[in-house]
């Protein structure tokens, strides 16, 4: 008896492990932190069918090469990442490589998400050793475990994606990465030449998508047979997508909201979905494209288990949207999981100059809360504007000036710091300075950096505009500032996206005043300036052409003068540094109540007799 309990614990050992998928290994092993989930606990794939398909695609024995996961927020897809990376540490260790936009956000991810995985999963634990500062094995940017590792890189480090050799590769958010990673190309090729000496490689590509034609994740997943999950109607039971645009709610009570069959248009109530969801399957529209190594899914937020993301608040968030152009560019890719496509057609300048007010230039009147300057640098002058910003981010030009003198010189510099120095007082007797003023370092970018050295960040900031960017304005970074050659120092430059803010302007200046005199929020009122400001500020229009079967899109002058155009641009990017995106209506109030310079505000360094001193 004792010899056969001897061979059978040694056929027990030899046994090879069970065969799993990705979402088996996570049903049997994960369990949810509390610190990075809202359910803690053993995870459940039946609370997100439609993961379970492309969980599974990543399996080390299903013959897909390539997953692609054009996706929008709040649909668990985080956790489908982390489980393969589980996955992969426990049944078939290998090198594996997660890429995020940055090194922070790899960090960020490290220690919130993969950390509270490896802690609350029982068979992780045991193969990660704990995280330790001085074990190289095992750091916030390597997981090593027996039979392979993960190290996790940011898009931003081209040293890093071109170092080693690797089987698994996790690229997430990849419309986040740069197009051109320090001239060595797309971080993504970059990455996905590292699996080349795996035959049995595999790469997850996931992202939500942001601009049309501009979108990496959109590229790839149109290269695909573009997959779509199909859930039963409850009363027809014929299967569809879920949409939008078939969501139905009354007026004013957003949770109302129930969703119309395309079939049969019975209602149907958001208390079905968990039967919905479990009977769905996934379609391809483009079977024409099928591929045996290579499949793509789309998923909006509309799939979203119950106590996630309701209907009602997706209808809740586009409402909030209606009026606010970027708030609808991010109800559009985090929610609905689409490209936002730009509206770049400038309106008519002619119905702009018919609807100039009768206001006072340099006089702002009472609904003003706070004053800004965008400056634009040429050869021979300086063009800038100052706005005054209002609640809901209305707006009226409080003046436009052309400061005329060599920019390679010293005078014209004097001129713009004395506007600087001056007060504007309301109509109703508050006194403003200018909070923000950003100047382009396009042109005479040296003299740019010795002006703004004149006065506190807090008030003058050279900016920088830059077309792929998704952001109204980014965090500063730090310059090399040059002469003759040689490094002289460092300066802080903030990156405008010129693009965005092109595409809001324009969505701003083509609305009109209700009949009852209301003005929508983001209006723009503009005294009796001379038509060619207004050639000027509708000077561009956005064209799309075709570049490798794929739309893309750049601004192209119709018009020869442009500066009112930038000006205005430059203006909008120093509100948002002011930090008008974030103000809920009382930050007015308060900004209103203080302004830079007035009663010796201590930020603002004392002037200099001269921009040279």
């Amino acid at each position: 008896m004792e010899q056969l309990e001897l061979i059978s614990g040694f056929l027990d050992g030899i046994k090879p492990e069970p065969i799993l998928t990705v979402t088996q290994w996570a049903d049997q092993h994960r369990i949810l932190s509390s610190v990075s989930s809202a359910e803690p606990g053993p995870y459940r794939s039946d609370r997100t069918p439609y993961l379970k398909e492309i969980q599974d695609n990543l399996s080390a024995h299903n013959i897909i090469e390539t997953v692609v996961f054009m996706k929008a927020a709040q649909i668990g897809a985080t956790e489908a990442g982390n489980n393969w990376c589980g996955y992969v540490a426990s049944m078939v260790p290998a090198p594996m490589l997660m890429v995020m936009p940055t090194d922070e956000t790899v960090k960020r991810n490290s220690k919130t998400r993969i950390d509270p995985m490896i802690e609350s999963t029982p068979i992780l634990r045991k193969k990660i050793a704990p995280h330790r500062s001085r074990d190289a094995n095992n750091t916030t940017t390597q997981k090593s475990f027996p039979g392979g590792v993960l190290v996790m890189t940011g898009a931003n480090s081209a040293v890093a994606l071109r170092s080693m050799p690797i089987r698994f590769l996790f690229l997430d958010e990849i419309d986040g990465y740069p197009a051109n990673l320090d001239g060595e190309g797309s971080p993504i090729d970059l990455a996905v030449a590292r699996t080349n000496t795996f035959s049995r490689r595999k790469i997850f590509k996931t992202s939500t998508p942001t601009i049309d034609g501009a979108s990496a994740i959109q590229r790839e997943f149109m290269a695909t047979d573009q997959r779509y999950f199909h859930v039963p109607c409850v009363h027809c039971g014929v299967l569809q997508k879920l949409i939008f645009s078939q969501l139905k709610w009354e007026k004013g009570d957003p949770y109302s909201a129930k969703y119309q069959c395309v079939h049969c248009e019975e209602l149907i109530e958001e208390r079905y979905k968990p039967v919905m969801l479990a009977e769905g399957k996934w379609i391809p529209e483009k079977p024409e494209n099928a591929d045996p190594k290579k499949v793509g899914y789309h998923l909006n937020s509309l799939y979203s288990p119950l106590g996630w993301f309701s209907w009602g608040d997706i209808v809740k968030k586009n409402e909030e949207a209606e009026t606010d152009v970027n708030k609808m560019r991010t109800f559009v890719n985090t929610l609905l999981g689409e490209c936002w496509t730009e509206k770049g057609d400038a309106p008519e300048w002619r119905r702009l100059y018919d609807k100039r007010e009768t206001y006072e230039i340099n006089k702002p009147n009472k609904e003003v809360c706070f004053l800004t300057a965008g400056v634009d640098i040429q050869l021979d002058r300086i063009e800038l504007e100052i706005v005054g910003w209002c609640k809901g981010k209305k707006s009226y030009s409080i003046d436009y000036r052309v400061l005329v003198g060599d920019t390679g010189g010293t005078k014209v510099w004097d001129q713009l710091a004395e506007v600087m120095n001056e007060t504007w007082i309301t109509e109703d007797g508050v006194q403003m300075r200018l909070s923000k003023v950003a100047i382009d370092t396009g042109y005479n970018t040296s003299h740019v950096y010795a002006f703004c050295r004149r006065f506190d960040l807090s008030r003058v900031i050279p900016i920088k505009g830059q077309d792929k960017q998704q952001l109204i304005i980014s965090s500063p970074k730090a310059v090399d500032t040059m002469a003759s050659g040689k490094k002289t120092g460092s300066m802080k430059v903030w990156n405008a996206g010129v693009s965005v803010i092109k595409s809001e302007l324009y969505g701003w200046l083509k609305q009109e005043i209700a009949e009852d005199g209301t003005k929508p929020n983001g209006y723009c009122s503009f005294p009796q300036y001379n038509p060619e400001y207004f050639r000027g500020i509708t000077a561009e229009h956005l064209e799309s052409v075709m570049f490798m079967g794929f739309k893309k899109y750049r601004w192209v002058k119709k018009y020869h003068f442009n500066e009112p155009l930038d000006a205005r641009v430059y203006a909008r990017a120093a509100a948002a540094v002011v930090g008008i995106d974030r103000f809920q209506p009382h930050h007015y109030d308060i900004i209103r109540g203080t302004t830079p310079g007035i009663k010796n505000d201590p930020q603002v360094k004392k002037p200099r007799s001269s921009f040279w001193d």
